[in-house]
């Protein structure tokens, strides 16, 4: 890697990393504000990439559509969500009959792809945060439980990239993401359960041993599938990144993809199956 590019990075995440922490953290407003930026600019990087594919889709309309249903995550636990998600199908459905550009089928797949991988189950990761309430559990862990699962991704893909850059000979989606192997994907899932199980003696107590090790798997397995898939929809349009916008790190939706994937699945098991559901 490049002495600039390294600087770049660093930069931003000196920068980018605490307003993160102390916004996930302090949860309410600030998460909320924080996720719904994220949630657009993703849905911008993602919308703008279908284009390189000849996609027309409905952006400012599945943008708006996406931030309702992250309002509605936050201030109502998704209780209009169907009802939104069915407003946005119905509303795209009709305006595509006006749509003189692109495929039919591109531009209605890919305005829906984007308000369902990315407006929808982001919004998990603000329900996570919101979580403790509805559990009576005090607020301020669910702070933790969320910083657990962004610390957890971090030095899980610091892993599979050290280990896999030195140790790794065997590819894990050659098609896909020509760098990763088998032995750094092992190092980050065993890393992200030691982070998960760290935490849980350290910070969190009400969850129990199972708990932690359950989701640093969740972590370990779904987040790497979750990078792969975003890598999936990066190759399909030729590029290298979502976007330049941070620079030495790519895109928002770069920075964020295992997020996607991951949220409602670490959600529903806390919420239904973790000892604190019960």
């Amino acid at each position: 890697m490049a002495f600039s590019q390294l600087k770049s990075r660093v930069l931003v995440a000196i920068i980018g990393g605490p307003l993160v922490v102390l916004a996930v953290y302090y949860g309410r407003w600030a998460n909320l504000l924080l996720l719904l930026a994220i949630q657009a600019v993703s849905m911008t990087e993602f919308f703008s990439m279908s284009k390189m594919k000849g996609a027309h889709p409905r952006s400012v309309l599945g943008i708006l559509t996406g931030a309702a249903i992250m309002l509605d995550t936050y201030f109502w636990s998704m209780a209009h969500t169907a009802v939104i998600f069915a407003a946005f199908l119905i509303l795209t459905g009709i305006l595509e009959i006006w749509q003189t550009e692109g495929s039919r089928f591109q531009n209605l797949g890919v305005s829906f792809l984007g308000v369902g991988y990315i407006g929808l189950l982001l919004s998990y990761f603000v329900a996570i945060r919101e979580l403790p309430v509805g559990l009576n559990v005090d607020y301020r862990q669910g702070g933790f439980w969320a910083l657990t699962i962004l610390a957890a991704f971090w030095i899980g893909d610091s892993a599979a990239y050290f280990i896999g850059s030195s140790l790794g000979k065997h590819k894990l989606a050659s098609r896909v993401s020509p760098k990763k192997t088998v032995e750094g994907a092992v190092a980050g899932l065993v890393s992200m359960v030691l982070v998960t199980v760290a935490a849980k003696l350290w910070l969190l107590p009400e969850w129990s041993l199972l708990d932690a090790v359950v989701i640093g798997l969740i972590c370990g397995t779904v987040g790497q599938f979750s990078d792969l898939v975003e890598s999936l929809f990066k190759r399909d349009a030729g590029v290298k990144d979502s976007s330049n916008l941070l620079p030495g790190h790519g895109g928002i939706f770069d920075r964020f993809d295992v997020l996607y994937l991951t949220s409602p699945v670490v959600f529903f098991y806390l919420r239904y199956l973790s000892t604190l559901a019960r």
